[in-house]
């Protein structure tokens, strides 16, 4: 490889790392920006509170948030293939690895956009159209049950994430560890969907974090071949 070949590769690598961290973060940031207008509803809640969140609330506004998270969802698809891509690395095990996180982060997308989105949009439309308040609360809970089992996947995105980076060295051996744990309680935590997935403010946590460590990383540039290069500046 000529040196102006191995320039390019770790400018390249460099605009990768950056994408992916600017990308994760502002998944995050958009996710609650679209949660802002909505009015959660858990399974179990009383007809009041249901009545408020998904027959008399604004229909347009909450709208307008799904079509924010809609857009989150994409930007994180996008976001998680390509961190999957960088902690590939050489190794058949790292190659496995990848391959959960890219499935993981599809199937993530897919639950969220069929379940969180749909059936979400789907309840506050018959709310505001003259279904029956148990029918508003059904395919409601369809929704929340939707949104814990996306968590369950979401933990398995971690746990691989975190084995990927710590096999290849690509992530800090904190992150990993900490993945670990995150990963662990998403799984374990899918049970629990009447108390709302409290747990998800860790999936948050660790993504934001996440997104840092890639926005540092690229300030160092590197290559998949092994081949260190001087430090430089985002």
């Amino acid at each position: 490889m000529t040196g102006v070949d191995m320039d390019v590769n770790v400018a390249t690598h460099r605009r990768l790392w950056l994408t992916t961290g600017w990308l994760t973060i502002a998944f995050v940031v958009l996710t609650f920006v679209g949660i802002i207008p909505q009015k959660a509803v858990t399974m179990g809640d009383k007809q009041a509170s249901v009545r408020d969140a998904l027959v008399t609330s604004s229909m347009s506004k909450t709208f307008a948030g799904y079509y924010v998270e809609f857009v989150a969802g994409l930007v994180f698809l996008a976001a998680m293939l390509l961190l999957a891509r960088l902690l590939r690395g050489r190794g058949e095990t790292t190659g496995w690895l990848a391959s959960c996180i890219s499935a993981a982060a599809i199937v993530y997308v897919a639950v969220s956009l069929a379940t969180g989105g749909a059936a979400g949009a789907a309840a506050i439309y018959d709310g505001h159209h003259g279904a029956s308040l148990a029918t508003v609360t059904t395919v409601n809970d369809i929704r929340n049950v939707g949104y814990a089992i996306s968590g369950g996947v979401a933990g398995l995105l971690v746990l691989a994430a975190s084995g990927a980076g710590l096999t290849t060295r690509l992530l800090p051996r904190w992150l990993s560890y900490a993945g670990f744990v995150v990963g662990v309680v998403l799984i374990a935590a899918v049970p629990a969907v009447k108390a709302g997935a409290p747990q998800t403010m860790l999936w948050f946590l660790w993504l934001v974090v996440t997104g840092v460590v890639c926005l540092r990383r690229a300030r160092v540039a590197h290559t998949q071949l092994g081949v260190s290069a001087s430090p430089l500046t985002a």
